[in-house]
């Protein structure tokens, strides 16, 4: 293998280990991310960082909360990172409190998922053999 070529081989593979251990590529990186446009109101950017059931609701999530809340998660940054296989928690300090956002791993990239949160924790519609 020539200089050139071997030269290019541990370039391109660099770049691929700095790109994959980058921050934007791990939950905490994606969760700061993800809060950084909501709190600049880029809710389009904010949508490429969620999962597809969440960046439905973003529209609602963000007309349903007071923008300054996105502001003061975004500042007040990441504290704990839990990741287990494909699923991930990212604990950031909100106020005199703190915020959970969960993330789920799709196509190899982290992503927001507070669609399964928020239909975790709403009551199920009533079935005809619970009227």
């Amino acid at each position: 293998m020539s200089g050139l070529r071997r030269s290019a081989v541990v370039w391109v593979t660099l770049c691929g280990l700095f790109v994959a251990c980058s921050p934007s590529g791990t939950p905490t990186g994606v969760a700061e991310s993800f809060y950084d446009e909501m709190a600049a109101g880029n809710i389009e950017a904010a949508k490429k960082l969620a999962t597809p059931e969440t960046a439905d609701m973003l529209s609602r999530i963000a007309a349903m909360h007071n923008p300054h809340m996105f502001v003061v998660i975004a500042e007040g940054g990441a504290s704990d990172e839990l990741i287990q296989g494909e699923n991930a928690l990212v604990t950031f300090v909100e106020g005199g409190g703190y915020a959970t956002v969960p993330l789920v791993k799709l196509n190899g990239e982290w992503k927001v998922d507070f669609a399964t949160m928020m239909k975790a924790h709403m009551p199920s519609a009533p079935t005809p053999q619970t009227l």
